[in-house]
C-alpha cells in the first residue's frame, strides 16, 4: 500500500487553543445579538459562527470576496488594536436598507452606499456588532471599540501585513438565504486575551534572589521544535532513497512538541514569517 503526501499548508496552522477561546467568544456574541437585532432590523436575521482559523493576513484577504468592504471597530486604549469587520457589501446594504425600515426580497445589486447610508454605518455597526461582542467578553474590562469609516479590507487593518491573524467567518441567514460575514481579529492586542491560560499571581521573590535570576533570564537555550518521529527496521533505512515518503506518528491536527534541554515544555503550530520557519506557542505542555 502506496501513501501519496499532502503538501500542509504552514501558513495556516490549526488554531488550537487560540482558535477554541475565540470561537466561544464568537458564539456568546452571536447569541446575545439576536436580542438587538430582532429590535433593530424590521426582518429575521440570525448570525452564527461557523469557524476559525489562524491564517497569515495576506492568505485572509485572498479569501474575501471581491467586493468585500470593512469597518475597523478600533480600540480606545491603542494598545488593543483594531478589529476588522467585512462584508460583501450586497450584504451591508442590505443591513442598511434594514435600519431604515425597508425589507429586502433578495440581495441589492452591488453600489456605493448613499450619504445617507453612510451615515447609518456608525449605528449600525455599534448596535449590531459592537454591543455583542462587548457584553460577551470573556475577561472583566472589554474593549472599548468605535467604529471607524467604511474603506477596504487592506485599509482597515492597522498592523503590519505579515501578522498572523484570527480569521473568524460568521454566517448571517436572512429571510432569502445565507450571506457570509468576517471579523479579523489581531493576535496582539485584543487577541492576546484568546493566548492567555488561567493566571495567578507569581510568588514574591527574595530580595538576595533578584541577581541569580537576572543572571539566569540572561542565558541563552535553545528551543528545538519536533516535527514527528516514525519506526523504522534497519532494513528500512538502508532501503530508503530520495523521494521516498516516510510517515510520521504526528497528526496534522495536533501541535508540534517544543522542547527546551530535551524536555517538553510547549505545544506549537509551524508557520512562516517572510521566508524564515516559525511558530506560533499554542499552550505550555500537559507535562514537563
Amino acid at each position: 500500500m502506496t501513501a501519496t503526501p499532502v503538501v500542509f499548508d504552514f501558513r495556516k496552522p490549526p488554531p488550537g487553543e487560540l482558535g477554541r477561546r475565540a470561537s466561544q467568544w464568537l458564539t456568546a456574541a452571536c447569541r446575545r445579538a439576536v436580542g438587538s437585532w430582532s429590535r433593530t432590523l424590521p426582518f429575521p436575521a440570525e448570525l452564527s459562527l461557523a469557524n476559525v482559523e489562524l491564517t497569515d493576513l495576506l492568505s485572509a484577504f485572498q479569501t474575501l470576496p471581491e467586493n468585500t468592504v470593512a469597518l475597523p471597530l478600533v480600540a480606545i486604549a491603542p494598545a488593543e488594536g483594531t478589529l476588522v469587520l467585512a462584508f460583501p457589501r450586497p450584504v451591508l446594504l442590505t443591513l442598511l436598507a434594514g435600519l431604515v425600515g425597508e425589507v429586502p426580497q433578495a440581495l441589492p445589486t452591488d453600489r456605493e452606499p448613499t450619504d445617507l447610508e453612510q451615515s447609518l454605518l456608525g449605528f449600525l455597526a455599534h448596535e449590531l456588532f459592537i454591543e455583542p461582542l462587548v457584553k460577551s467578553w470573556p475577561q472583566e474590562h472589554p474593549p472599548q471599540l468605535q467604529p471607524g469609516g467604511l474603506t477596504s479590507p487592506r485599509r482597515a487593518w492597522r498592523g503590519p501585513l505579515e501578522d498572523l491573524i484570527l480569521l473568524a467567518r460568521l454566517s448571517l441567514k436572512l429571510p432569502f438565504g445565507e450571506c457570509p460575514v468576517y471579523l479579523l481579529i489581531p493576535r496582539s492586542g485584543i487577541g492576546a486575551v484568546f493566548a492567555q491560560g488561567e493566571t495567578s499571581s507569581p510568588p514574591p521573590m527574595a530580595e538576595e534572589s533578584a541577581p541569580i535570576e537576572e543572571v539566569v533570564q540572561a542565558m541563552p537555550v535553545d528551543l528545538t521544535v519536533v516535527l514527528g518521529t516514525a519506526e523504522l527496521s534497519m532494513e528500512d533505512v538502508a532501503r530508503l532513497q530520495t523521494g521516498d515518503v516516510v510517515i510520521l506518528r504526528q497528526k496534522i491536527d495536533q501541535p508540534l512538541d517544543g522542547l527546551l534541554s530535551g524536555l517538553r515544555k510547549f505545544r506549537v503550530w509551524p508557520g512562516v514569517i517572510g521566508q524564515r520557519a516559525a511558530v506560533v506557542i499554542d499552550s505550555a505542555a500537559d507535562e514537563l
